[in-house]
């Protein structure tokens, strides 16, 4: 510990990368999916409840990151499902479901994860962020990936399978497409760093982090200005 806080010393080269590879591909005997529910339940209709009961439960534990892969299981799960139906609507070929599969998990979720939490574990360990009586302490790589998944749970729910729903809607009227469509994704990356700051913001020896909200703001703007006949879900869809 250091000052009254957890000591979180792994480090991207660290030990911290090998125990996120480790719980990703291999199972341990024991998962308990109930909690993992409960965590997805929670981050979607009560998040700051659910990132209160984590912070208590890794208070207990020394450590932020997640040592139960049930959660990412459940996750990389959702995603091929949503890969499947979105396949058969389209009426893709077995190599098309693949493409789709591939595109939803390891480009979306995966490879955009490593890089998001990669540029926040840079960015959060600075000392700018931290309060002077905890210079020493480190933010987990690790747990900036976990903090990416809770907040990816958002994309899922509302482009994945909120937009697969308003799918006939959508194809009513062109204008109607167009705000519907573009409402979705302005609300679903907005949302995903609202859930993101509410992640860093249990690590009590960050400060300075309402940075993180700036892009929500962003999107805001951006939904606005693409009413004006700009297609957002043409651009960022994970179809193409």
């Amino acid at each position: 510990m250091n000052s009254g806080h957890y000591d979180l010393n792994a480090n991207f080269g660290g030990s911290s990368f090998p125990i996120v590879i480790k719980r990703l591909f291999k199972t341990p005997r024991n998962l308990d999916f109930e909690t993992a529910t409960w965590e997805m339940v929670h981050l979607i209709f009560k998040p700051r409840k659910a990132f209160r009961s984590f912070y208590y439960q890794r208070q207990t534990k020394h450590q932020w990151a997640r040592d139960d892969p049930s959660f990412f299981i459940l996750q990389v799960g959702l995603l091929t499902l949503s890969s499947m139906v979105w396949s058969l609507v389209y009426g893709h070929t077995f190599f098309g479901f693949l493409k789709m599969m591939i595109n939803m998990i390891f480009v979306d979720f995966f490879f955009y994860g490593f890089l998001v939490a990669t540029i926040f574990w840079l960015i959060l360990n600075r000392p700018t962020f931290k309060f002077r009586s905890a210079l020493e302490s480190q933010v987990e790589w690790a747990y900036c990936f976990d903090v990416h998944c809770n907040a990816f749970l958002t994309i899922w729910v509302v482009l994945y399978f909120v937009q697969f729903l308003f799918l006939p809607v959508i194809h009513i009227h062109k204008w109607i497409g167009l705000f519907v469509g573009n409402a979705l994704y302005c609300f679903a990356f907005a949302h995903y760093f609202i859930l993101t700051f509410y992640g860093y913001s249990q690590i009590t020896f960050l400060k300075n982090i309402q940075f993180i909200l700036f892009p929500a703001l962003a999107f805001a703007v951006l939904f606005i200005v693409s009413l004006f006949g700009i297609d957002l879900s043409s651009v960022l869809s994970f179809y193409k």
